[in-house]
């Protein structure tokens, strides 16, 4: 899952070493369309995080790839765009289908994991986006140094898009529902993580529905109001 999020992360920033590799100018762009570039992310962003709720109602192997696959379209098919108000709506897209995606994965993870585990695997996880920083320029310095066929900031958006299309696949074959579908564990091995889930969320069903009465609880809980808050001045600043 922090390949995924990697490769996510590296397709993110793509739009601001597309900038340098050409993009605004061959779609003539001001400064103000270019910041709208940035900000619509965020708007979808925020707006579509309802759709984290889907994790409990779609397998999670089936909901991940989908997420996957369409932020991996949507980034590849950025190379095609010939206007600011195609790359508006992609940007939107690429938005939706990111919160669609990150909230989930610390659900899953307390399917393996207890409660004072998942600090560190969260922690792993959400290192993926400044991992991907660290080299996502000398990427696009590689990507865009030759002397390609088409725009620069194009073959961009294809070599860093097309990946991600991959691992959808990836994340439909291989990522587990939960304990017992784990092709990696030993049927003891699922036994217990069988058993730690049971110890922690009891054996009621986490898959397949929405327990309203929790979903009320949880709206109610002043911790995610004030992560919300956060996220969104987060947002607001970048």
């Amino acid at each position: 899952m922090e390949n995924i999020s990697t490769m996510e992360s590296v397709a993110n920033v793509a739009i601001s070493n597309a900038r340098i590799a050409g993009m605004e100018e061959d779609l003539d762009l001001s400064s103000s369309q270019y910041q709208w570039l940035l900000t619509i992310f965020y708007i979808s962003y925020i707006v579509f995080g309802f759709l984290a709720i889907m994790w409990k109602v779609v397998p999670p192997h089936i909901w991940a790839a989908g997420c996957v696959f369409v932020w991996g379209l949507v980034s590849t098919v950025q190379a095609a765009t010939t206007s600011w108000g195609g790359m508006m709506a992609l940007r939107f897209l690429m938005g939706a289908a990111e919160i669609a995606y990150g909230p989930g994965v610390p659900f899953l993870l307390s399917f393996f994991y207890l409660r004072h585990e998942l600090g560190l695997r969260c922690g792993l996880f959400l290192s993926a986006a400044p991992l991907a920083n660290t080299f996502a320029g000398a990427l696009a310095y590689g990507i865009t140094s030759g002397n390609p066929g088409m725009a620069k900031w194009r073959v961009l958006f294809l070599v860093e898009g097309l990946p991600t299309v991959v691992m959808a696949a990836v994340a439909f074959f291989f990522l587990p529902d939960s304990p017992e579908k784990a092709k990696f564990l030993n049927e003891e091995e699922k036994a217990v993580a069988r058993a730690r889930g049971v110890a922690q969320a009891g054996a009621g069903t986490r898959i397949g529905a929405i327990n309203w009465k929790e979903m009320l609880e949880g709206l109610m809980d002043l911790k995610g109001w004030i992560l919300g808050v956060s996220l969104t001045t987060r947002c607001r600043a970048t």
